[in-house]
């Protein structure tokens, strides 16, 4: 951890892309190779609570409104200028937020947020060093849904379906695809795309190079 005039240097990459694109896997992949420099905060623990008499079936997930944004760009911001910060408990299951429960995350010299919308608001574009968008195939994307969402939340595949074509595809082309021209690199394939993971990982090695450097002075 580096300090600069007081204030942490530190590297804030975003890793954006559709639901089931792999955010995750680069993510991880990606902080793997950083081992105890990385640390990677996850967007969905800012989801809105499930509105009262609402169902799944009725509640968009992919849609910007589902997300505590003030929360999300507030505590972007405090990492951004090396503070901790305190992030909620979403419950997948539930589709609701653990009450009175928060966990601690700190800054670190790479910290990474993934999610289907990191870099929908022009507040959070300029906070980031480094942005990749995730881009693979609608039917990869689906699949990967349909195996996450039967294993890890119960669902049925025919509510997955059903969520899919009423707010899932028309939401991507809406608000998630566009942020891949925002996006300094595009990333096909995610994980399996060695070359691509090799130009991310440099490029990320010169800016904390460059940290370093900036904290020598």
């Amino acid at each position: 951890m580096y300090l600069y005039k007081g204030v942490k240097l530190l590297v804030l990459v975003a890793i954006v892309g559709g639901s089931g694109a792999g955010k995750t896997s680069v993510a991880k992949k990606i902080a793997e190779h950083f081992a105890d420099r990385a640390n990677v905060l996850s967007m969905d623990d800012y989801y809105r609570d499930l509105p009262p008499g609402m169902t799944l079936k009725e509640f968009n997930f992919d849609d910007p409104k589902a997300f505590d944004f003030d929360y999300f760009i507030k505590n972007t911001k405090k990492l951004k200028d090396g503070s901790p910060i305190n992030i909620p408990v979403y419950n997948m299951v539930t589709c609701r937020r653990e009450v009175g429960i928060s966990t601690s995350f700190f800054p670190n010299d790479l910290v990474i947020i993934e999610g289907i919308l990191v870099l929908h608001e022009p507040r959070l574009r300029e906070l980031f060093d480094f942005s990749v968008y995730i881009d693979a195939p609608a039917d990869e994307r689906l699949i990967r849904r349909i195996e996450r969402d039967t294993i890890e939340r119960g669902r049925s595949i025919e509510s997955i379906l059903t969520q899919y074509r009423t707010f899932v595809a028309p939401s991507f082309r809406a608000f998630i695809e566009p942020q891949k021209y925002t996006c300094d690199i595009i990333l096909p394939d995610g994980v399996s795309n060695i070359t691509g993971m090799n130009i991310i990982i440099n490029a990320i090695e010169k800016m904390l190079e460059i940290n370093r450097q900036e904290e020598g002075k």
